[in-house]
């Protein structure tokens, strides 16, 4: 189908020049089956400027998000539009904890027939209605289902033994929604599952296992892509991990009629052994290494002497459930301990097989795959690792909830890893996000996806920042690190949301600011709203339908917040939104680029600075009719000498340094 054709055939459509020139890109990555990169911010329409072409080629696709916000667009919005014109077909794709488990309802039934927990009363309500449901998925279920309710109705990648050790694997919900999934023309799912999708091919050399094969792959809000690889393939190790393992490994000893304490044993040993941790980066070669290796490896050795005992317990070829979720847990554990304590060890370009818990204590498949495609048991008996070049890990121990030792690795440099599972084996795959270039070029952003000489794309915004919105950045108010800089922020914010009548969301670095920024506003007539007095969603409801008010949080509540219209009309951030320096895996990035001869600051600092102000300019203005302004109360934006890549990097708005301008501003 002609592409012109194909808009033209969607009703009621605004044809944008940028859209349509996104969607040519497509078709012609599409043709010549080549990587194609797309900055489209906020307004392009990115979502039918690749789904359009695609359907256009008579492709099948997998679009993979990194919010179920985006999701939600494209399954209600997006792609009912394409099956009205086109008779297009689309499944959403989620994860096997998202399914009622019939195994987990029936055991559930079992355990409460004399008396049960509150919480257990919630959830024997979730399986009458999911024994009546079509789908089991908990996108249907009645609303406000609890996690810790939903959790008693569902299972793991890691926890469920597939089609061997299941009897209700035929009526399983989430294998329905993975064969249903592999007849459409396009599946939407996650950044998660498709990473573990493409390592499952990569290790068995598989057309689709979790996911349907395709001809086309995209990546959607791509700018968050290699943070989720980079978790997915570290590790994760905590008191509760090491419990959960030795209770599955209890479980399987009970079916077998032996006693064991397991996971008391192992949770215990961990914290007795992980107090001597320090909190902090674990560098190759340091102390904290050395620390962290004497205080993992005995636990290493438990393990390994539980495995052996599991594996007296049953024959491989006829397993109960049990101790297949157990074996599977351990040996998850084992790898990664191993991971953590071999000194100089690369990480794979990928997970380890994923008979385990997924690395990072994620959960992959444990199921055959259907039509005879191998599932992660057949994987990881195959013992196969995807190609390409092995990346280590940055390590670190966190403290957690009083005082608990929490162990922490991601892996550095995800861009190879990307290369050989994605781009090097999926010709066709495009990267799109509204906030993918530094300072116009996509040069920072092919380096970290691991994409060589793919096509590019750098649209404008529709919108029109030059009249519509405004960026000051104060005079008044000195240097962050000065001493004064707190209290002339906190009057600059005063006359700021005076000026602009309420309706402003102020951001900032840390707790003690919110806290200082709440307390300075208290005197202002406008509903003061503080993230931590109620759940996120709620506040941000509030701040939505109460036009005049203020809502103060911390930088991580902007994400997946969308108030479009009047009630955010002025945003704030309090300081340039640069990483913390004491972030282990950035840190650890900007020590490797400075050994290399690079800049840490210019390489790391500077481009992950200017993807946050993007986002940040571009949720203010969400349409053609908004209008405000972002106030940024750190003079650097303005005044320091690396200003202009950050101010190239930001749609077309007028920089001003007067309140005047602002207050004209808002008295339009």
């Amino acid at each position: 189908m002609d592409l012109q054709a194909a808009f033209d055939a969607l009703p009621g459509l605004t044809e944008r020049v940028a859209q349509r020139r996104m969607a040519a890109a497509v078709a012609d990555a599409l043709s010549e089956q080549v990587p194609l990169l797309v900055h489209a911010p906020t307004g392009v329409g990115k979502s039918l400027g690749y789904l359009v072409p695609i359907v256009a080629a008579g492709r099948r696709a997998i679009v993979a998000t990194a919010t179920k916000a985006l999701q939600s667009q494209l399954v209600e919005r997006d792609l009912p539009r394409l099956a009205d014109a086109f008779g297009t077909t689309s499944a959403l794709a989620m994860g096997r904890a998202n399914y009622a488990c019939y195994a987990r309802i029936e055991a559930l039934v079992a355990a409460t027939r004399l008396a049960a927990t509150a919480t257990e009363e919630a959830a024997l309500e979730v399986a009458s209605w999911a024994v009546d449901s079509e789908t089991g998925s908990r996108l249907d279920a009645p609303p406000g289902v609890r996690d810790d309710v939903w959790d008693l109705v569902s299972t793991s990648g890691e926890d469920c033994p597939g089609q061997k050790g299941c009897s209700f694997h035929q009526r399983c919900f989430a294998e329905r929604a993975r064969e249903q999934a592999r007849e459409v023309d396009v599946v939407v799912t996650n950044h998660h599952l498709l990473l573990l999708e493409l390592e499952l091919r990569a290790m068995s050399d598989a057309p689709g296992v979790m996911l349907p094969e395709v001809d086309v792959i995209v990546v959607d809000e791509a700018h968050r892509l290699a943070d989720h690889a980079a978790d997915l393939y570290g590790v994760t190790v905590t008191a509760a991990r090491m419990g959960r393992a030795g209770a599955a490994a209890d479980a399987a000893a009970k079916a077998a009629g032996m006693r064991t304490d397991w996971s008391r044993r192992l949770r215990g040993r961990y914290q007795e052994l992980a107090a001597d941790l320090y909190p902090g980066p674990v560098l190759p070669g340091g102390r904290a290494q050395a620390t962290l290796i004497a205080a993992l490896t005995p636990l290493a050795n438990d393990l390994q002497t539980m495995i052996a005992t599991l594996k007296d317990l049953g024959d491989p070829d006829d397993e109960a459930a049990a101790l297949l979720a157990a074996r599977r847990r351990l040996r998850a554990l084992s790898r990664d301990l191993g991971r953590l304590t071999t000194p100089g060890a690369k990480a794979s370009s990928g997970p380890d097989p994923p008979d385990r818990a997924g690395t990072n204590g994620h959960d992959p498949p444990a199921q055959s795959g259907p039509g005879g495609a191998p599932g992660a048991s057949t994987v990881a008996a195959a013992g196969s690792r995807p190609p390409g070049a092995g990346s280590d890990l940055a390590v670190w121990v966190e403290e957690g909830r009083g005082g608990a030792r929490v162990v922490r690795s991601a892996l550095v440099e995800p861009g190879p890893v990307l290369a050989g599972m994605l781009w090097d084996r999926v010709p066709a795959a495009v990267a799109c996000s509204a906030t993918l270039a530094v300072a116009g070029s996509l040069g920072v952003a092919a380096r970290t996806l691991g994409v060589a000489d793919p096509a590019t794309v750098v649209a404008a915004s529709p919108f029109d920042f030059r009249n519509n919105a405004l960026l000051y950045v104060p005079r008044a108010v000195p240097q962050p690190s000065s001493e004064g800089f707190q209290a002339a922020a906190e009057r600059e914010l005063v006359s700021l949301v005076g000026a602009s009548r309420g309706r402003a969301l102020v951001l900032c670095t840390s707790w003690r600011a919110v806290e200082s920024f709440a307390a300075a506003l208290a005197q202002l007539p406008y509903e003061l709203l503080v993230q931590g007095d109620d759940v996120p969603a709620r506040l941000a409801a509030r701040f939505r339908d109460e036009v005049a008010s203020v809502l103060v949080a911390t930088r991580t509540f902007f994400e997946g917040f969308d108030v479009p219209g009047e009630s955010l009309s002025l945003l704030v951030l309090d300081r340039l939104p640069f990483p913390r320096p004491d972030d282990p895996l950035l840190a650890e990035r900007g020590r490797r680029v400075e050994a290399a001869g690079g800049s840490r600051f210019s390489e790391v600092w500077l481009p992950a600075a200017a993807v946050s102000l993007q986002q940040a300019l571009g949720r203010l203005v969400r349409s053609e009719t908004d209008r405000g302004v972002m106030a940024v109360l750190d003079r650097r934006l303005a005044d320091a000498g690396y200003r202009a890549a950050l101010l190239s990097s930001l749609p077309p708005a007028r920089l001003t340094r007067t309140m005047d301008d602002v207050r004209a501003f808002f008295a339009v």
